[in-house]
């Protein structure tokens, strides 16, 4: 049995990049990059985030992990068997954090979520990220990956967490569901959303503001990334704006060769799937584009790694 150590790891990652170059729609977005380049805004869901660890060494977790370590941190007794998330059944995240609210309160809630999700470094795509230079990054992200990898250039982020206008001179880094910088402030103005009750008490600004930061980028190439289409909320805008106008190409990045998912991508939402994970295709994007400078190329960070720079 192949044993799985640094150096599979590695030849993994450089077979996925190898991949990428090979793909149809990443082709097709490297013909178009000189007219999309001064134009364009990226989309960062949770697989954006996907192998990125706290500053406990943990890895951030996933809607679903998340739930089950809040029900473990805060609904398992003492004395009770070891809990088992086959037990909540469907229970969505949403639900149980609601429960848990309940239970415990929101400060001790938001306290417990700024410890999983805090981070001490960006991972290298997020420090690559700052040099592909969006107009406009869009995340339902709370972690701070994306403010952490703009250290590494001399732009300034502006991270917007309710329906204000941006700063000019600044990227707009529009945060709807709060942002672990504005961890203290209300549901709405950049408090973590959570439970289903954040959801219904702020839906109609909730709504309005994500009208407005979504509807500044209907008109530009939109690049998403690592984003499931699982928010029903986001989602629903997304389809809306697609049907209203879809004259500019926008492309999807998650790492799944499924002919069938690309269909449904390309016919529901005019969006064009590339077969990628976010670290292979930035380290694609680089190698046909060259944008970023020599010190974080892809082949140079373990370099970034053992300086302390990144994860």
């Amino acid at each position: 049995m192949l044993r799985f150590t640094e150096d599979n790891l590695q030849a993994d990652k450089l077979g996925q990049t190898q991949m990428v170059h090979s793909d149809p729609n990443f082709k097709e977005l490297i013909d178009n990059w000189t007219d999309f380049k001064t134009d364009f805004a990226c989309f960062l869901g949770a697989g954006a985030s996907i192998g990125a660890k706290n500053m406990t060494g943990q890895l951030l977790p996933s809607a679903y992990d998340l739930r089950n370590l809040l029900w473990t941190r805060f609904k398992q007794y003492h004395g009770e068997d070891p809990f088992d998330p086959a037990s909540l059944k469907l229970m969505s995240l949403e639900h149980a954090g609601a429960i848990i609210e309940a239970k415990v309160g929101r400060n001790l809630l938001s306290k417990y979520l700024q410890e999983v999700f805090t981070c001490e470094k960006p991972l290298w795509q997020h420090c690559a990220l700052s040099h592909m230079a969006p107009n406009t990054i869009f995340t339902t992200n709370y972690d701070d990956l994306i403010e952490l990898g703009y250290a590494h250039s001399k732009r300034h982020v502006d991270v917007i967490c309710d329906g204000r206008a941006p700063v000019t001179g600044r990227m707009s880094l529009y945060k709807p569901h709060g942002s672990l910088s504005h961890a203290n402030q209300a549901i709405g103005k950049g408090g973590l959303v959570l439970t289903q009750f954040d959801y219904m008490s702020m839906i109609a600004d909730y709504r309005k503001m994500l009208s407005y930061s979504l509807d500044r980028i209907s008109n530009s190439c939109v690049i998403i990334i690592g984003y499931s289409f699982g928010d029903m909320d986001i989602c629903a805008e997304l389809y809306q704006m697609r049907k209203k106008s879809d004259t500019v190409p926008w492309y999807a990045v998650f790492p799944r060769n499924d002919p069938q998912v690309r269909m449904m991508y390309a016919q529901k939402f005019n969006i064009r799937q590339i077969d990628a994970t976010f670290e292979s295709f930035v380290a694609a994007l680089d190698a046909h584009i060259n944008f970023l400078p020599t010190n974080l190329k892809y082949e140079n960070r373990e370099k970034l790694r053992m300086d302390g720079s990144i994860q």
